[in-house]
């Protein structure tokens, strides 16, 4: 897969916006409907991903569209409907080689490295 959707959510106005990620030159290129758009390395993914994420209940397997990353990393995304949740929710799914699955809702992934590329963006360190 080329690129992969990250989160989907709707602006104040009632239209969506969407967050899209792609692996370019071994980096993480997002680019969002809003306008927010930079590079990411993997390993400021990894952190976001390792920091919020948490292994994927017994029974579910990582399942949906993948953006396959350098070293046998991919990232996925899987709509999940847990017992305790009313609706489906959207997770992103981190695997790395020898790891456990660990999977984040995607608003909060998706919220913090929009953050990261704005912070990056703010002191000239992001490719636009």
């Amino acid at each position: 897969m080329d690129r992969l959707l990250l989160d989907e959510r709707i602006r104040a106005d009632g239209s969506v916006a969407r967050s899209w990620a792609r692996c370019t030159g071994g980096k993480l290129e997002l680019a969002d409907d809003d306008g927010t758009h930079g590079a990411l390395s993997i390993a400021a993914l990894d952190r976001v991903m390792c920091r919020y994420g948490r292994p994927l209940a017994d029974g579910v397997a990582p399942a949906g569209d993948v953006l396959e990353l350098p070293d046998g990393r991919r990232l996925s995304r899987l709509r999940y409907h847990a017992a305790v949740d009313a609706i489906a929710r959207d997770y992103l799914v981190w695997e790395r080689a020898g790891e456990a699955p660990l999977a984040v809702l995607a608003t909060h992934a998706t919220a913090a490295l929009r953050y990261l590329v704005g912070r990056l963006s703010d002191t000239g360190a992001v490719e636009s």
